[in-house]
């Protein structure tokens, strides 16, 4: 039997990889971002990826700036 893995990525992140368990993939994160999906067990690589897009959207800077020569900015204040 071969095992299949898939790492998964975000647009900012390597969040961590999708391993085949035999009824679905498990997720083990590979980033602080994303271990509250660690362990959890989705149907596809397709379903990891959205949750793992989901929760680094909900940790966006929630603000960003610009400056008065237009240069855009972010506020790191949490």
């Amino acid at each position: 039997m071969t095992n299949q893995a898939y790492s998964i990525e975000t647009s900012r992140h390597a969040a961590g990889l999708a391993v085949a368990d035999g009824q679905g993939f498990r997720f083990y994160s590979a980033h602080p971002l994303f271990t509250s999906l660690d362990g959890k067990h989705f149907h596809s690589v397709a379903a990891v990826e959205k949750a793992a897009r989901r929760r680094e959207n909900e940790f966006r800077p929630a603000s960003r700036r610009q400056d008065s020569r237009g240069e855009v900015y972010r506020s790191w204040g949490l």
